[in-house]
């Protein structure tokens, strides 16, 4: 079900199993750092594969921990994904299944996207009423200026900073940015091609600004840096992009897209940008003496997109070996990279090829930080594993994955160990097609064997029935065999 919004609920829910350990001296509680990269692809960092981009703090951020293969976001879209990362729930339960977007202002000003309802129990607000201090920087895109209910600072965060609309986000010079309910000019900037002020780069610094402020920590804090890198428009410093040099020609800027002279080198500075912002607040962390304290998440909304805008996937191999792109539910639209590293407690350079997804971050947060909420949540805790206390293999026996896409007809996806199911054109009875896959032995989905595993599809279609209704009709599919 949809989160309760009572007030008796959200009064009632918050515990720590370390409440009064700040009084008796430093709180032990670990600080979180959940980077949430916008578009990035599967392969797209040299620690993921990337044979033409350099990312050496993300690197070194793998290296100090693990490296999920087989990971996955929550939504292949924004929106939804980011609403249940910070929600803990699948697309079968979210409040927000798809990209809704609100009308601009008179003035011009970016409307925002459909909200979060009010008290909604985000990770957030658990961390906050457990005694975090906690800090949203970048693309939010769970409600916009002319909806208070939907703010970062009605959502569980002391500080906001960044984009309320994600149509703002689009253009990397936008021309003003929320700095918590002000609305901040940004001089020398036009959404043009280029600008005075890179708008990733002051989210960045006021993380670390941010971050800085809290030191010496009288209590733990969590940051949620979710940048609007590398989504398109292609547009990156000058000085990041003439770092690369590929043979390319330039992109003219068709279909609603800015012209950029070197498509390739700025997509490759991009992602370099989100390597500097990471080693920034890496290096924020140790200035403050908290890099034992901190445990790091990094991962993408969903993946890379097709080609468009200038974004060249084949050369950066993006979703190499993998179906489908960005607003699909086959393996390029939702597998991304995952990392979590936490020095001294997670082994260096370890990994874990076991499925896991996005809304599996908020209970492993919940559970190594000790604090308690009572929000339902679909995910399954990855802190035992993460921790060395099980084995990788563990995971499989968690309930299975399961994604949704109101987009492209419906689409629903359920995958459990290595079999995945798809079922596309959801929204018609007549065209719907279920379609399941061997992952192990067919990575690129592009064997149906559902005729000779009936058992494997009536267990995995029972999975795709467990769903909530959604309030908007939109985001509900056809009837299954009389679930819809």
């Amino acid at each position: 079900m949809i989160q309760s919004n009572t007030a008796l609920a959200v009064l009632g829910v918050f515990l720590t199993n370390a409440a009064g350990l700040a009084s008796e001296g430093t709180d032990p509680r670990p600080n979180i750092v959940l980077i949430l990269c916008d578009d990035l692809g599967a392969h797209d960092l040299h620690c993921t594969g990337s044979q033409v981009i350099q990312t050496p703090n993300i690197d070194r951020l793998r290296e100090q921990g693990m490296l999920f293969t087989q990971a996955y976001s929550s939504a292949c879209v924004c929106a939804p994904s980011r609403c249940a990362l910070l929600t803990g729930r699948s697309l079968a339960h979210a409040q927000i299944r798809d990209n809704q977007e609100v009308a601009n202002a008179p003035d011009g000003t970016f409307g925002g996207q459909r909200a979060l309802e009010a008290n909604t129990l985000t990770l957030g607000r658990a961390l906050q009423g457990a005694g975090y201090a906690t800090g949203c920087f970048g693309k939010w895109g769970l409600g916009g200026p002319g909806d208070n209910a939907g703010h970062p600072l009605a959502q569980g965060f002391d500080r906001f900073y960044g984009f309320l609309c994600q149509r703002n986000a689009h253009n990397h010079y936008a021309a003003y940015l929320e700095s918590d309910r002000e609305r901040v000019p940004l001089v020398g900037n036009d959404r043009g091609k280029t600008g005075e002020q890179f708008v990733p780069d002051l989210c960045a610094q006021e993380a670390v600004r941010w971050i800085s402020a809290k030191a010496p920590l009288d209590a733990p804090f969590f940051v949620y840096f979710a940048t609007n890198l590398p989504h398109l428009a292609l547009q990156a410093p000058q000085d990041a992009v003439d770092r690369y040099a590929f043979e390319e020609s330039s992109y003219d800027g068709k279909k609603s897209y800015l012209a950029c002279d070197k498509p390739r080198a700025t997509y490759a500075a991009m992602v370099s940008k989100i390597d500097e912002a990471v080693g920034r607040i890496m290096q924020s962390v140790a200035d403050a003496g908290e890099l034992e304290k901190t445990i790091f998440f990094f991962t993408s909304d969903n993946g890379a997109p097709w080609e468009l805008g200038g974004f060249d996937p084949k050369f950066f191999a993006s979703n190499q070996g993998l179906r489908g792109s960005k607003n699909s539910l086959w393996e390029g639209g939702i597998r991304v990279p995952f990392i979590a590293s936490w020095k001294g407690h997670i082994a260096l350079a370890s990994t874990c090829d076991a499925p896991v997804v996005g809304y599996d971050i908020f209970p492993t947060i919940l559970a190594m930080t000790g604090v308690s909420c009572a929000a339902p949540l679909d995910g399954t805790s990855l802190s035992r594993v993460m921790l060395g206390e099980s084995a990788c293999e563990s995971l499989l026996a968690r309930p299975p994955l399961v994604w949704e896409n109101p987009a492209l007809g419906g689409q629903q996806a359920v995958r459990d160990g290595g079999w995945k199911l798809v079922r596309s054109k959801a929204k018609s009875p007549v065209d719907a097609k279920l379609e399941l896959f061997d992952l192990h032995a067919d990575p690129m989905e592009s064997v149906n064997v559902a005729s000779l595993h009936p058992e494997i599809v009536a267990r995995l279609v029972e999975a795709m029935h467990a769903r909530s209704v959604s309030a908007v009709d939109g985001w509900n599919y056809a009837p299954m065999n009389g679930a819809r």
